[in-house]
């Protein structure tokens, strides 16, 4: 693996070069590095690679020119193809492992690290990709540089003595690592988990595997939504007593069929229909909902709605089909919003937050994560408007509103299941 660093401060990577594993790795050849001072192509006396803004403003920028032509002076050195430039700005993409794992698979890259205020735009024309550590500002880019050089080296076929450690630590398959323990068994009262001392490894494979999915799950959330667990991890969880769903479980969408307005903003009262009750009780089912309220202050809709439901609760199509018995076993009628809250706070013991949807912009609508942060551990019911949305009255009461359902056309008139689904998947799938 060969890196070509250009920075104006090579003197920098000398720890890193000479000790421990990247050390020797550079030693044995197997990780080679080389240096490229863009000072050394700068065109005045006084050897200058920064200048002031243009249009003003605090700070100095790096030239141009310097860095271009040391770009192309290293592949001029090139005798195969050029090497994959990479710029190291804190508007990069983050670094991660699968990003370490690419460029090992490129065998050479050029790192082009900054100074000052930053680069000048044009020098993005001359890059292969922009690469960030993570969402604050560093003096310069060799600290970046770094590690991109320690993360890929220890990628490099017998750096490691043991690369089995590389498959199993932290971000290996996007899980954190599991607990590491040695000598002595005990330490100020602190003992190693018996499960390791017992010599059985299949055991100690799944404790191993238990510990990174819930460590993941409980330090790296962000991680954790990224990861799709397999029919073992669901099952490891569960044996250690992990709620998969204690949100959902507390959470409940209310079909509002009144007060919703038309297209010409007139409030009305909508039918209910067969199947927004069937697909959205599935949806409520399949991610774990504690229930399913259909709002209409008709009894005729309402006595419609409860015989539906009976059909496949209690009557034929309860034994026809227990699948569907299990969903529609959600389902309840109510003559109002106010008896669904009523319900939900007999349930859970507490009133719910309001979480109200719209298919258009407003102020003050948030993200998944901001509702996440807004309600805490609270109980949810979700508003679902029909007919053309919930009544701005209904807004109005509600604690959060969430930001509506948008694709990238102009289009914008999902049905209620369709945005039940979409929703539900976002706020509860086990990931995003």
């Amino acid at each position: 693996m060969r890196f070509h660093v250009v920075t104006i401060f090579p003197e920098i990577f000398g720890s890193l070069l000479s000790t421990s594993l990247v050390g020797k790795a550079v030693e044995a050849g197997q990780v080679e590095v080389s240096f490229v001072d863009p000072r050394d192509f700068t065109h005045d006396r006084h050897r200058s690679t920064d200048d002031t803004p243009f249009g003003g403003g605090g700070g100095m920028v790096m030239k141009p020119e310097p860095v271009v032509e040391a770009l192309e002076a290293i592949d001029a050195l090139i005798s195969e193809r050029p090497a994959h430039r990479v710029l190291l700005t804190p508007q990069g993409a983050p670094l991660t492992q699968a990003v370490l794992g690419r460029l090992l698979d490129l065998g050479e890259v050029t790192l082009v690290c900054g100074r000052y205020e930053g680069f000048d735009e044009r020098i993005r024309a001359f890059v292969d990709e922009e690469i960030s550590l993570g969402d604050f500002v560093l003096n310069g880019g060799e600290v970046a540089a770094m590690a991109v050089i320690d993360g890929v080296s220890r990628l490099v076929p017998g750096v490691l003595g043991n690369m089995t450690s590389v498959e199993t630590e932290s971000h290996g398959e996007g899980l954190l690592e599991y607990p590491q323990y040695t000598r002595p068994r005990e330490f100020r009262g602190l003992e190693v988990p018996g499960i390791l001392l017992g010599g059985d490894h299949e055991r100690i494979r799944r404790w191993r595997r238990q510990q990174m999915l819930q460590r993941t799950r409980g330090r790296r959330p962000d991680l954790w939504r990224r990861f799709v667990p397999s029919d073992e991890d669901l099952e490891l969880l569960r044996e250690a007593g992990v709620d998969l769903s204690p949100l959902p479980r507390r959470a409940y969408v209310a079909l509002v069929h009144h007060p919703v307005h038309d297209r010409e903003g007139q409030i009305i009262t909508t039918a209910i229909t067969n199947l927004d009750l069937h697909d959205i009780a599935r949806s409520c089912r399949t991610y774990g909902l504690g229930g399913y309220f259909v709002v209409t202050p008709l009894s005729s809709q309402q006595e419609l709605a409860n015989r539906i439901a009976d059909h496949w609760k209690t009557g034929f199509g309860a034994k026809h089909n227990p699948l569907r018995k299990k969903a529609l076993s959600l389902l309840e009628v109510v003559p109002d919003v106010a008896q669904a809250v009523a319900r939900v706070e007999q349930i859970e013991g507490r009133p719910p937050r309001l979480v109200a949807t719209t298919a258009a912009w407003r102020p003050g609508q948030v993200s998944r994560e901001e509702l996440f942060e807004r309600v805490g551990d609270a109980p949810l019911l979700l508003l679902l408007g029909t007919g053309w949305g919930l009544a701005p009255k209904v807004l109005s009461r509600a604690d959060v509103v969430l930001a509506p359902l948008r694709g990238a056309s102009d289009y914008n008139h999902l049905s209620v299941r369709s945005a039940a689904a979409i929703l539900l998947d976002r706020l509860f799938g086990l990931r995003d």
